[in-house]
């Protein structure tokens, strides 16, 4: 393939939502990959502080026979009890990284969670 036929090709490419095409012609063969997608190079900074599930179970707000009220916007202490995953017959607790403000509950009561997943996010104060 000479090189005006394959600037053509790479700038018909350019006019498509192609990503990748193969060309083949008599005994040569050319594979063309195009990358539209520009690069970002963005960095995301953000002072909320995730609390993360211990373990796989289902999420609970209290413990049996225990209330807890928790909204979005309370004033939270560091090692205080936001919910627990019930595993089982056991509760794993899910105490607060540092003392700050709830800004987003991002778990529902009796929902299945996975190890690691955000259930919170804490405004460091």
């Amino acid at each position: 393939m000479d090189v005006k036929t394959l600037s053509k090709l790479t700038k018909w490419m350019e006019t498509t939502d192609l990503e990748e095409i193969t060309w083949k012609d008599g005994e040569g063969k050319i594979s063309l990959k195009l990358n539209n997608q520009p690069e970002h190079h963005a960095a995301l900074s953000s002072t909320l502080i995730p609390v993360s599930s211990p373990t796989i179970g289902i999420f609970r707000f209290s413990r049996p026979g225990k209330t807890n009220t928790l909204k979005e916007g309370a004033s939270v202490k560091k090692g205080q009890e936001l919910g627990a995953v019930e595993v089982g017959k056991d509760h794993k607790p899910v105490p607060a990284p540092a003392d700050g403000f709830l800004k987003i509950i991002s778990v529902e009561e009796g929902k299945p969670v996975e190890y690691g997943q955000p259930l919170f996010f804490i405004e460091p104060r």
